[in-house]
């Protein structure tokens, strides 16, 4: 069985206290079982465990990119994880765009500068700022939605229940 339908990756300071609660909520109302990271996964460098078995075993991926999600290691990592899994088997990623696609593809403006901060600033090795560079370059090629359209909601809901039942 599935431990989670949905995992939603997202900076808890940017989309946790408004966006994140409601899309949730409507998530839970429906039936579907999203996964959240609540405590926040420790600063280091690792997934945890349950937190890599949740992007594994769920059917769909909710990105929400906000500016500070690229200064966030633990949020890379999501990210990377998440891209690879997409690639190798049936997760469907979903990105929500608080920021500009253009930005997060070419790591621009605020976002990039905070992903630039980010390597620059952490011991980051090269291997892991290719691997990130390169799940924000995926990303931002899928057209997504940004995070004020209902339609997500509406996305969520339909194809969510869908993906569930088969």
């Amino acid at each position: 069985p599935n431990l989670c339908d949905v995992f939603l990756s997202f900076r808890e300071e940017d989309s946790g206290a408004k966006f994140i609660p409601h899309l949730y909520s409507s998530l839970q109302n429906a039936g579907i079982y999203a996964f959240r990271d609540n405590d926040k996964i420790q600063r280091g460098d690792q997934i945890s465990m349950s937190l890599l078995r949740a992007i594994q075993q769920s059917k769909i991926a909710i990105v929400i990119l906000s500016t500070n999600y690229a200064n966030s290691r633990c949020c890379l990592h999501e990210l990377e994880r998440i891209m690879k899994i997409g690639r190798t088997r049936d997760l469907v990623v979903v990105p929500v765009y608080e920021v500009d696609r253009f930005d997060v593809r070419h790591q621009k403006s605020l976002f990039g500068n905070f992903f630039e901060d980010l390597i620059s600033t952490s011991s980051v090795g090269e291997f892991n700022k290719r691997k990130w560079r390169n799940a924000l370059i995926d990303i931002a090629g899928i057209a997504g939605f940004s995070h004020k359209d209902s339609r997500l909601f509406e996305f969520s809901l339909r194809n969510t229940t869908s993906l569930t039942n088969y």
